[in-house]
């Protein structure tokens, strides 16, 4: 089964090829014309077989971009790690864009096992740090000039790490403060990792090919519309990529919560930032699991979070897409925190006819309404 004329035919079981020859399953050969980059799918297929996947690459029938691999299922690997966990690992291996996919199917609890949740919220804190040298670079070519010129004092230590940029901790000089206040501030300084932009493009279209074969292949995962959840993901990911958008989402939730008690969203310093560096006020805070640690009241941060929620959706139709726990700071006395949210790159958006059709479909839930349910559904 290991020789160099093995491929997989189109029910994923292997067949004999003549040997220098390549062939792929019909429903695979139309869909590589769409895919540039053949070396990261058969990156992505090793990482697979490596974890203990390969029954999904023989049933996408990809196992013929192994040449001289045959598809044999590691057993020791799922013998000894659990799935939940060998997931969380495929994606942590395959880089920023498949973690980043990671961590926003993290928050859907009403969607994904108990045990797969658990482990894909590592992805949340597990992120790979990038040297100073080559962040230090990244941020001078963007900023056009030196640290030290804008910054009085910048923390080496990276502050936090993220998927696509990562935050350090500095001091602004004034003379780049906005505002013309005539004290330096302090700040955190997100910069985007160096050559993230092409490592996500490539991947993005390589899990829309993904998508399509799996929907193709496996029928089952259809009733997740693998599809249409990449071209979702595809679009916000990609508006995260620009900073700018970033900062002028945060100064768009400053206005609809201005004079709001309880939340608090941080000041941009645009004369400082670009579309690759943001500067953005320092919270001062805790995080949710340590203030709950330490006496906050979690029906008190409950009920704050729902009210915010609740005013995004229906009374701004402008909501924070990306809220897990890592992107929540808790702000002052932990008897009553005040709620600070980060990470604003990703947003969503409610028309007002769509907005006034969800409270039509709430209130019908709250009457037992049966028919009035199904008409605001329909």
């Amino acid at each position: 089964m290991g020789s160099a004329g093995a491929s997989v035919g189109r029910e994923g079981l292997l067949v004999r090829r003549a040997p220098g020859t390549r062939s792929y399953p019909p429903r695979v050969t139309t869909l590589l014309t769409a895919v540039r980059d053949l070396g990261r799918l058969r990156e992505i297929s090793l990482v697979l077989m490596k974890h203990g996947f390969g029954e999904v690459l023989g049933r996408m029938g990809l196992g013929a971009l192994l040449p001289g691999t045959a598809l044999i299922e590691t057993e020791s690997e799922r013998r000894r790690v659990a799935w939940p966990e060998r997931i969380r690992l495929v994606l942590e291996d395959l880089g920023p864009s498949f973690m980043k996919l990671g961590q926003i199917a993290s928050t859907r609890a009403d969607v994904l096992p108990r045990e797969l949740i658990a482990e894909l919220k590592k992805l949340q804190d597990d992120v790979r740090s990038v040297d100073f040298e080559a962040i230090k670079a990244e941020a001078e070519a963007s900023l056009a000039a030196p640290l030290s010129e804008v910054f009085s004092s910048f923390d080496e230590r990276p502050l936090a790490t993220a998927t696509i940029g990562q935050v350090h901790r500095a001091q602004l000089r004034d003379s780049y403060d906005d505002a013309a206040e005539p004290e330096e501030r302090e700040v955190v300084v997100k910069i985007q990792r160096p050559g993230v932009r092409a490592t996500i493009e490539r991947d993005l279209e390589l899990l829309h090919f993904l998508a399509a074969i799996l929907e193709r292949s496996i029928a089952e995962s259809r009733a997740y519309d693998p599809a249409g959840l990449v071209a979702q993901f595809d679009r916000s990911i990609t508006g995260e990529l620009d900073f700018s958008r970033e900062a002028d989402n945060a100064e768009h939730f400053r206005r609809n919560f201005e004079g709001y008690p309880g939340v608090a969203f941080p000041r941009v310093y645009k004369a400082a930032s670009t579309k690759r560096v943001l500067i953005t006020e320092f919270f001062d805070g805790h995080t949710i699991e340590h203030a709950l640690a330490n006496g906050a009241d979690g029906k008190r941060v409950a009920r704050r979070a729902v009210g915010i929620v609740v005013k995004m959706i229906f009374e701004d139709g402008f909501f924070h897409a990306d809220p897990h726990p890592g992107n929540i700071i808790l702000l002052g006395p932990l008897q009553d925190p005040t709620i600070g949210l980060i990470d604003l790159g990703m947003v969503g958006r409610l028309s007002p006819d769509l907005r006034d059709k969800t409270v039509r479909l709430l209130g019908a839930a709250a009457r037992q309404d049966g028919l009035a349910v199904a008409d605001a559904l329909y």
